[in-house]
């Protein structure tokens, strides 16, 4: 009996082992698919966010941050157009709060995130925040606290990383070629 049991184990260790050796990986070679300008912008992110506006006392999910970060955004540019430094500072400084609450929970950018029943959204925290962090050296500038300019630097090439990691966008490479034009014109 116990010699029958050696040779069931010998069979199967055998077994494992030809199939182990055998089976492949099944992961697809392909390119990965940079998502156009057309498909992922700010103008997007804006119209699907707009309504109700977040606060952040009232930001119980995820998606409230996520939301109340864009609506902060799209503030803080509106105020920049106007040239309200100041007060766009403040926008954009707490949308990237609202964001980085956001990343905590869900640290991938998803071009096509279903947040609730057949919902879809354009979730691209890492994006957005990277691109604050763009807006903000302008703003910086135009303040004169230029020494606030490298750390929004470091972290906005950080975040567009981050976001290039989960999802290749056009959008994230604009931005990218925008902190390399900064980083050249010290």
């Amino acid at each position: 009996m116990n010699q029958f049991n050696s040779k069931k184990i010998s069979y199967l260790i055998l077994i494992l082992i030809f199939g182990f050796s055998v089976t492949r990986c099944a992961t697809p070679k392909g390119e990965v698919k940079t998502y156009p300008l057309t498909e992922i912008n700010l103008e997007k992110v804006y119209s699907e966010n707009r309504g109700l506006v977040i606060l952040e006392e009232n930001a119980t999910m995820n998606h409230d941050f996520y939301r109340g970060g864009v609506q902060e955004k799209e503030a803080g540019e509106k105020l920049m157009k106007e040239g309200k430094w100041e007060e766009a500072r403040t926008h954009l400084e707490k949308s990237n709060q609202y964001l980085r609450v956001s990343i905590k929970y869900e640290p991938n950018d998803d071009p096509q995130r279903n947040v609730y029943g057949d919902e879809i959204v354009i979730f691209v925290p890492n994006l957005l925040r990277a691109d604050n962090y763009l807006k903000l050296i302008t703003v910086y500038r135009n303040l004169g606290k230029d020494n606030m300019v490298v750390s929004a630097k470091n972290e906005g090439q950080y975040c567009v990383d981050a976001s290039l990691r989960s999802v290749k966008t056009e959008w994230a490479y604009q931005i990218k070629k925008g902190f390399e034009n900064e980083s050249s014109t010290k």
